[in-house]
């Protein structure tokens, strides 16, 4: 969640810090859901951890078989299914790397933007994840380059951090708003030369930022 107070760039915590954390909160995300288990209980202190059993659809696009995923989008079964996580199954799908799944959901009609809890989405996950791939295939099908995933951070922001060049090449093909800042006022551009990422920090100024 966002403070209510914005750190400006002279607050006292180090861009390192500042960048593990970051990091450490998305990947919080991703390792939940792909063991299986909610977000929410798996944080919450002194309660239990409740380990999520999906349905056979869910867990279908969970664990990439196509074959039983197929027959139940034939069937009329909604391809933006979620798990009792709440995380839509093209997440789930992204997330664990299945492109095929990815593009079956596609195929059937799946919103590449619907977002989980958190407010990730199947973008924002790809671009983590350095999936350029599977970032291209939602981008194809028409999800919004520019809609934020977890920490309200676009997915530019989100693959320039994790140093996911191609998935930066890939977002650049898509008009991306290069304008788009963190909570504390960085741009891609800014996160890529503090952390002297030469060559993402490349691709950006020959895309036009300064």
């Amino acid at each position: 969640m966002l403070r209510s107070s914005v750190p400006q760039r002279g607050d006292t915590m180090t861009r390192k810090s500042r960048r593990a954390m970051t990091l450490a909160g998305l990947a919080l995300f991703a390792g939940t859901a792909l063991a299986g288990i909610s977000p929410v209980a798996a944080v919450q202190p002194g309660g239990p951890t409740n380990y999520i059993i999906d349905n056979d659809t869910v867990h279908a696009a969970r664990t990439g078989d196509n074959e039983t995923l197929k027959v139940d989008l034939v069937k009329g079964i909604s391809p933006n299914e979620s798990g009792r996580d709440r995380i839509p199954m093209m997440i789930l799908a992204v997330g664990n790397g299945y492109l095929s799944t990815v593009k079956l959901l596609l195929e059937y009609g799946a919103d590449p933007d619907r977002r989980a809890p958190d407010g990730t989405t199947a973008l924002s996950m790809a671009a983590l994840s350095g999936r350029a791939d599977i970032a291209a295939a939602l981008l194809e099908a028409g999800a919004d380059p520019d809609k934020s995933g977890a920490n309200r951070e676009v997915p530019l922001l989100i693959a320039t951090r994790a140093n996911n060049l191609r998935v930066v090449e890939v977002l650049l093909q898509y008009n991306v708003d290069l304008g788009e800042t963190d909570f504390t006022g960085r741009t891609a551009l800014d996160l890529a030369e503090e952390n002297h990422l030469r060559d993402i920090a490349g691709l950006l100024r020959n895309a036009g930022m300064q």
